[in-house]
């Protein structure tokens, strides 16, 4: 590669200071949200800065459950025909052929509804496309050994929507089609039944259901269809439903976030030798299992089977009953998953030196190498956007041309972007932050030079650093174990419900420590009180030295090492104080 785009060098483009934002306080709704629930101020000012009143949504909010909280099945377009189809295959003694995506969204959603199915004496059989040889979604080599071994029905679980072409074949081979998929609709796919919430006519959930939220939804109507046929539990499944819905991002709102809160309280006593046995190895264990555990443990870790060899291998870990092979599958998850890191950083590295070694406006950032593994460019076009914040993708070459990855910023649309640039491409999907394609042959410097004018275009108008919101301000002496124990009522976090993030003024550095060549740990002091602070990914930062005063913005937490626990804030803006 030796991609010219134009104007500035990349060494102009440092890692962008986060600028300090901070939510409208509203003191008199604080007041009475500590009064009727008997919270803390600090913990009442945050949910009001977050638009609750004390009424039944903040209680709901509080201790979801899935008896007042959940929506009704029913509203969920054509699930019902979808449970017909399936409980008429079942009368009928045929099997059904399960087709799901290699990310932890689509293998925990084909893993949830074969084991279902197993339980509810539904044959059935999972495939998963291989990312280096296939690509994503749907493709003729499944539909085709799915009809040659003798399955009746095809049902897709977190793709279909955009494969008509599949579609087709599948039903030219007599398959009946279901589709299960929450990605964007443009047109109606062919299938015989279709399970999507952005469907027009639709918006179950606000359409905001991960791929295994729907298939625990598709078993939750089943179970109620074959009530008395079978001995069948929907709860037990929610350790899986919530692994999909915490990774694939999606906002932890609504049922997303009694499937999420749920889930990881099935996940805690789970009786699955393969999650237990993941859990293990992540250092888990038995304890109480959180997002963090599942974003940052469990699901990095699921996914290097994709993204390394085979998603198959996750199928095979979530359904065994077998401990003894649920302890080796594990155990070789977490040897690709370190396999995974290696290649993604020198991937990453690679990618940084060929922007230096050429000029960029510095709009969109370009990368393509024919050594780039495929299965990383993802998570380093991610790596890219948090490095200097502007739309980024990364390509890697298989089969004869380019396949690209691309991760965006807050305004920028990435399907929109990759719509505007579809004559340079094969194929392309995603959604608002995401997507990935496949490129032309020989397209590489103008595809690059055309996604850098349409990023300028695009970023017109929008923020070009990124911020951060407080929720609220807090001085350092509130900030107590007690209070953390009580912030751990926000969880689950994630996309749409983000951990509570404290606005502290006026602290003093009193220590600066480097780890690892790659993260900041600090000691912020005011008076007699004092918390340990760390800011990762980033192993300098200009307000960060001894004896200066700041303002941070960060999200306080309990760790323990090594059997001492301490307070620690995980830093996410500091800026040099005007307080005195």
């Amino acid at each position: 590669m030796n991609g010219v785009l134009s104007a500035v060098s990349i060494a102009t483009l440092q890692k962008p200071q986060k600028r300090v934002k901070i939510r409208a306080q509203n003191e008199a709704i604080a007041s009475e949200i500590a009064y009727t629930f008997s919270l803390s101020p600090l913990t009442s000012r945050i949910l009001s800065a977050r638009g609750f009143i004390p009424d039944d949504s903040l209680k709901n909010y509080l201790v979801p459950t899935l008896r007042s909280g959940l929506p009704d099945p029913s509203s969920l377009l054509n699930l019902d025909r979808a449970v017909e189809k399936i409980c008429d295959i079942k009368a009928k003694k045929e099997s059904i052929a399960i087709a799901c995506d290699f990310d932890v969204d689509g293998l925990s959603g084909g893993a949830l509804v074969h084991d279902f199915f197993r339980k509810a004496g539904i044959k059935s059989q999972v495939y998963v496309p291989n990312r280096f040889t296939e690509g994503y979604g749907l493709n003729p080599r499944i539909i085709r050994e799915a009809s040659a071994s003798g399955h009746k029905c095809l049902l897709t679980i977190d793709f279909g929507t955009t494969n008509e072409k599949e579609l087709l074949l599948a039903k030219e081979l007599g398959l009946t089609t279901l589709v299960v998929d929450h990605h964007h609709v443009q047109t109606l796919p062919p299938a015989d039944v279709f399970v999507n919430p952005q469907q027009a006519g639709c918006g179950f959930a606000e359409g905001t259901l991960a791929a295994a939220g729907l298939a625990w939804y598709l078993i939750l109507g089943l179970s109620k269809a074959l009530e008395g046929k079978a001995e069948l539990h929907p709860k037990e499944f929610l350790d899986l439903a919530c692994l999909g819905t915490i990774c694939d991002m999606v906002p932890l709102r609504g049922a997303n976030r009694i499937i999420a809160r749920r889930g990881l309280e099935s996940l805690e006593g789970t009786k699955r030798p393969g999650l237990i046995a993941l859990k293990n190895v992540c250092g888990v264990g038995s304890g109480s299992v959180s997002c963090s555990h599942v974003s940052f443990g469990i699901g990095p870790r699921l996914n290097a089977a994709g993204r390394m060899v085979s998603g198959e291998l996750v199928i095979e870990l979530l359904t065994t009953s077998n401990s003894g092979k649920a302890e080796k599958l594990a155990k070789r998850l977490n040897r690709l998953n370190q396999e995974r890191q290696a290649t993604e950083e020198r991937v990453k590295q690679k990618a940084l030196r060929q922007l230096s070694e050429r000029s960029t406006t510095g709009n969109g950032l370009v990368v393509w190498d024919k050594e780039f593994h495929t299965g990383v460019i993802g998570i380093v076009a991610q790596r890219l956007v948090e490095q200097f914040y502007r739309p980024s993708a990364v390509m890697g070459f298989d089969q004869g041309h380019f396949k690209g990855s691309v991760r965006g910023i807050r305004g920028v649309s990435v399907i929109e972007l990759l719509s505007s640039l579809s004559s340079y491409l094969v194929q392309f999907g995603g959604h608002e932050g995401a997507g990935g394609f496949s490129l032309q042959v020989d397209a590489e410097e103008e595809f690059a030079n055309a996604f850098d004018q349409k990023c300028a275009e695009m970023l017109e108008g929008i923020e070009k650093e990124p911020s951060v919101e407080a929720d609220t301000e807090a001085q350092l002496a509130e900030i107590t174990p007690a209070i953390v124990r009580e912030l751990k009522r926000f969880e689950p976090l994630g996309v749409g419900n983000p951990g509570p993030q404290l606005l502290v003024r006026g602290l003093e550095v009193r220590a600066v420590k480097v780890l690892k060549e790659s993260h900041l740990k600090v000691t912020l002091g005011d008076g007699n009180n004092a918390i340990s602070g760390m800011m990762w990914r980033t192993p300098e930062h200009s307000a960060l030295r001894v004896g200066n005063r700041v303002d941070v913005v960060g999200k306080a937490d309990l760790n323990t090492f090594f059997g001492q626990t301490e307070l620690q804030m995980n830093l996410q803006a500091v800026e040099e104080s005007t307080s005195k």
